[in-house]
């Protein structure tokens, strides 16, 4: 039998054990950058026409035959009338809170909105109705632009979707000293708002404003009725919507006149080696080709709901809207930002008329590459070179490509359609026609206000 001392002195052991692995609480006050949110309520009832907003924060890009439709950054999508180039009309803006990509469809319009896709009809681009909403079709992102002096409080994903920060002093409870511990510091955060860089909760960037799309030479573009801008995310192919739903994952979409629902869903890294971050979406007759920071990889879409991979193309770690003809694949590598890692700014021409076995062929230097877009018939390449302004290309022999013009102010992405060329940046629209030469004459502008 134990002795009350032997009693006591086991209690006391388990006692020291027990509290020496134990966490203690303690509440902690201090300045950090708190979320502000938009509940999940407010969010799923917010699209609407708002026809009296002007363009504030010019983003992504999408042509029809009849309409521009451009982003203004994480506020909708403002339409305009384009039958006439030189004298284009706005007609409507579309609400949708957290919108940075799009994609269209005869009269239907799919859109982000934070986590959700939106399926708008916009048979009247002055009065649109939403048809439907995927919820959490996409990944939980928080925004970049805060104050870099402060670490970034706790998210709390019940309370909604976050639109932004206010500096305020957070009180936390926590364990032990690890109070603060586990806040990301802002100050290593990509910087670049305007590109709409994003973040995820733990801290990783998630650039999806360098993502590419179906941008099409002039004889593919009638296809799907619409153009997309390179730096999108969203992808029709045939009545299938392709996203690039997070860093490593792409979801295709059955799109029907009731609305989306999920065909398949994959990760390029299955069928591939690499740690990159898939970036960009770009189709070519029956081929996907989806880039990401370390490469390119591409699949065949013949059967639109099943992609199956192809082959694979590595390069080094860089942002890289990519566009492609039969035979030849242009991408641009821009570093200085969170996917670019390495000092390289340029145009890399893979020859893929194997398209089995694609393969280096050539380079072009540039000063800040971003969106591309190529007129196959002429023989075109028109490349985004950010500050620098848009430069036009001959590409008709890849080892010998041929500057032909330069537009100064800021290009951000392009749309060659039908001999005029749409070019977005910073300081808004600028419309052009040109032909076969290159030459390049101004139509038209829409400013920001």
């Amino acid at each position: 039998m134990s002795t009350p001392l032997k009693t006591l002195g086991l209690v006391m052991i388990a006692s020291i054990a027990f509290t020496g692995c134990k966490k203690f609480t303690q509440t902690k006050v201090y300045t950090a950058n708190e979320p502000v949110y938009l509940s999940y309520e407010d969010l799923r009832s917010s699209v609407e026409s708002d026809n009296d907003r002007a363009l504030v924060r010019p983003g992504k890009i999408l042509v029809t035959d009849r309409y521009i439709f451009i982003n203004d950054y994480e506020a909708g999508i403002h339409v305009y009338n384009n039958t006439n180039p030189s004298s284009p009309e706005h007609v409507g803006f579309i609400n949708i809170p957290g919108n940075v990509d799009m994609a269209v469809k005869d009269n239907t319009l799919y859109a982000d909105s934070y986590i959700d896709i939106v399926s708008i009809d916009i048979s009247d681009p002055s009065n649109i109705a939403e048809i439907s909403r995927t919820d959490d079709a996409l990944s939980y992102t928080i925004p970049s632009t805060m104050d870099y002096s402060y670490p970034v409080s706790d998210i709390d994903r019940n309370k909604g979707v976050v639109t932004g920060y206010k500096v305020g002093e957070v009180e936390e409870k926590c364990a032990n000293d690890e109070c603060g511990s586990s806040y990301y510091n802002a100050v290593t955060v990509n910087q670049g708002a305007w590109s709409g860089s994003m973040m995820s909760e733990d801290g990783t960037v998630v650039d999806f404003a360098d993502n590419s799309n179906n941008v099409r030479s002039v004889a593919q573009s009638s296809t799907q009725g619409a153009v997309s801008g390179s730096m999108s995310r969203f992808m029709m192919v045939e009545d299938h919507l392709y996203v690039i739903s997070d860093q490593s994952t792409v979801k295709v979409y059955s799109a029907s006149d009731n609305g989306l629902s999920l065909a398949s869903e994959f990760s390029p890294w299955s069928d591939a080696s690499g740690w990159g971050e898939i970036e960009t979406l770009f189709k070519l007759n029956n081929n996907l080709f989806i880039g990401s920071t370390t490469g390119i990889l591409i699949y065949n879409v013949e059967n639109p709901g099943s992609p199956e991979y192809i082959s694979d193309y590595e390069h080094m770690t860089s942002c890289d809207p990519v566009v492609a003809n039969d035979d030849y694949a242009f991408i641009t590598l821009r570093s200085g930002v969170e996917c670019g890692r390495v000092d390289i700014d340029q145009l890399d021409i893979i020859n893929i008329e194997d398209i089995m076995n694609p393969y280096f062929i050539n380079s072009v230097s540039l000063s800040n590459p971003h969106g591309l877009s190529i007129d196959d018939e002429n023989d075109l390449l028109f490349v985004c070179d950010g500050p620098n302004g848009m430069n036009v290309y001959n590409v008709t022999d890849p080892n010998g490509v041929v500057a032909l013009a330069t537009r100064s102010g800021d290009a951000y992405d392009a749309i060659a359609n039908n001999n005029t060329l749409q070019v977005i940046g910073e300081g808004g629209l600028v419309q052009y026609s040109y032909d076969a030469s290159g030459a390049l004459i101004e139509l038209s502008r829409i400013d920001l206000d």
